[in-house]
């Protein structure tokens, strides 16, 4: 599983042409791409038939497949974070929580959330060290022992990088540069995602 975060990045038709990429990539590699939309982008993402997520909560509506809460662009108070989540769960919407280390995680785990992304900040952007270059021991401490289905994001950027993160017990992987930004989006999500089924 993928999520790819647009982040402020794109938007408009450039949103959409990024959602197709990611749908088509998704059919062809047969791994699970959701994209996380800015939410006036959010319907037309979903017109490609990929589920596609909001980057944070901002109004609950019957047709949102999930959302990002306290990714490093909205970062929440832990009050607003469990009114939020508690907003998730009442109405049914599928929601990952973003967190910076293992305490914010097993903190996050009581909120029940259907996953939790450890992204370091440091390490956000970062083109050349990883999440999985930089903190397997982090990994492999947070897969043994939340028991929330934990996904990676923060400098992946190899195949490598989705090697190391899946034998260290991670279940998908949160993206957002590396692609977002990259010169042929579709070939670099290709690569990760193909790493994904090895």
């Amino acid at each position: 599983m993928i999520i790819v975060n647009f982040k402020k990045y794109v938007s408009g038709k450039d949103a959409v042409d990024l959602a197709k990429i990611c749908k088509k990539v998704s059919d062809e590699t047969q791994v699970q791409i959701i994209a996380a939309v800015q939410q006036n982008d959010l319907w037309n993402c979903q017109e490609t038939g990929l589920e596609c997520w909001t980057q944070k909560l901002e109004l609950l509506d019957a047709n949102l497949d999930g959302t990002l809460l306290n990714h490093s662009d909205y970062l929440l108070p832990w009050d607003e974070l469990a009114i939020q989540t508690t907003r998730c769960t009442v109405v049914g919407i599928p929601f990952c929580v973003c967190v910076n280390s293992f305490q914010e995680a097993a903190r996050a785990s009581k909120f029940l959330p259907d996953y939790i992304a450890y992204e370091p900040r440091e390490l956000i952007g970062n083109k050349e060290k990883s999440v999985s270059s930089e903190k397997p021991d982090v990994i492999q401490h947070l897969t043994s022992n939340i028991q929330v289905p934990v996904l990676i994001g923060a400098g992946i950027h190899s195949p490598e990088d989705i090697k190391i993160g899946l034998k260290l017990g991670a279940k998908g992987f949160l993206l957002a540069t590396d692609v977002v930004k990259a010169v042929d989006p579709e070939k670099e999500l290709r690569k990760l995602a193909e790493a994904c089924r090895i």
